[in-house]
């Protein structure tokens, strides 16, 4: 067992992992807890620290319904991932607090930016020449939830059959989605002939408050993808066709360890346009726009790193910087939660580690300012 001692101020987590083989790793997760700041300040360092999350948090009955839970908060135990993660939570809210129907929102983090359209409740309504949609019903406030996107789910009724479902793979969450004849080729006969049943008796959906600008929903059938600033549940594409292939070879060659095609983006919570090329460092911009009600905000990542020095049982040791591969911006706690990690290989175990917070005082280059 490892000694470690944490002069970082900040909550962390020593814990054990298997990976790709059967590969056993001690993992270290340090989380930092920041308040937003404005006119391009750093962040800084909150009074209260948030403890470390042990496991992933829904919002939903995530027992019973799953397909039907969002992710709320992510788990902190994790291996590792290959890159940083981006995402927002909380509810966005219109610049004054003015009563819209639409209007854009805006994240950019160092030179990684999305941009979604946000509209207030709204509906698709069936009449004599199929479906259109009704106009959005003004709003000062939307909850960046993927219940608001374009997705769903539909579920066979049987007493003697087992229930069986079609839903969209990227949000089956989500709300306005109609599954096309291909969808229903999934199913069996009978389900297929009482899900169809039921969407024939359809008459209103609410229709999807979150969307690409560049690709509006315009009706239920359409084929385009789910848009959120939010983290992604594990059973959500592209996520889960990263977990590889669970099959009775697997079962029966590798099993428990994870598939031969697992890939560690799997790993990633954020969207995709939200994982960063690479691993942020700090002093990187946070730009905000259409997501606060006194408009554009602009921040920046604290200019600091976390560090750790280490020995190992063989003799052997090393000093250097935590990956930061976490950045979860919280509207509504109007805070910045930060996840360093690092993973160290167990055929040669750490003996002692000692963890702390180091700043820097150079600037980020001028393109990481946007």
């Amino acid at each position: 067992m490892a000694v470690i001692t944490n002069d970082s101020g900040l909550p962390y987590a020593w814990f054990e992992k298997t990976g790709e083989g059967g590969a056993a790793y001690d993992v270290l997760a340090v989380r930092g807890t920041f308040d937003f700041s404005r006119d391009g300040k750093p962040i800084t360092l909150a009074t209260e620290q948030k403890p470390i999350i042990d496991g992933d948090e829904f919002d939903g009955e995530v027992d019973s319904a799953p397909l039907k839970a969002v992710l709320k908060r992510e788990g902190d135990r994790v291996l590792y991932k290959p890159a940083t993660d981006v995402y927002l939570t909380g509810t966005a809210r219109s610049a004054h607090d003015e009563m819209r129907a639409e209007w854009m929102a805006g994240l950019q983090v160092g030179s990684m930016q999305k941009i979604l359209r946000l509209h207030g409740p709204r509906q698709f309504v069936r009449g004599l020449f199929g479906w259109r949609l009704t106009r959005a019903t003004p709003t000062n406030a939307v909850p960046l939830d993927y219940r608001l996107a374009f997705g769903g789910t539909y579920a066979s009724e049987s007493e003697e059959a087992a229930v069986e479902y079609v839903y969209k793979r990227d949000n089956p969450a989500g709300c306005g989605w109609l599954p096309d004849d291909e969808a229903l080729k999934t199913l069996s006969k009978d389900a297929r002939s009482q899900i169809a049943a039921e969407i024939g008796k359809l008459k209103l959906l609410a229709a999807p408050q979150i969307e690409d600008p560049m690709q509006p929903v315009r009706h239920p059938s359409q084929q385009c993808a789910a848009q959120g600033f939010g983290p992604v549940a594990r059973w959500c594409s592209p996520r889960i066709d990263y977990a590889g292939t669970y099959d009775d070879r697997w079962r029966a060659e590798v099993y428990p360890n994870v598939p031969n095609d697992f890939n560690p983006r799997f790993y990633q919570s954020a969207p995709p346009d939200l994982i960063y090329p690479g691993y942020l460092v700090g002093d990187e911009i946070i730009i905000m726009a259409g997501l606060l009600p006194e408009g554009r905000v602009t921040m920046r990542l604290p200019r600091l790193r976390v560090m750790m020095a280490m020995t190992t049982w063989d003799g052997g040791g090393r000093v250097g910087a935590l990956n930061l591969d976490t950045v979860a911006i919280d509207l509504d706690e109007r805070q910045v939660s930060l996840v360093w990690r690092e993973r160290f290989d167990r055929t040669d175990p750490v003996n002692f580690l000692r963890l702390g917070v180091t700043a820097f005082v150079n600037p980020m280059p001028e393109h990481a300012h946007g």
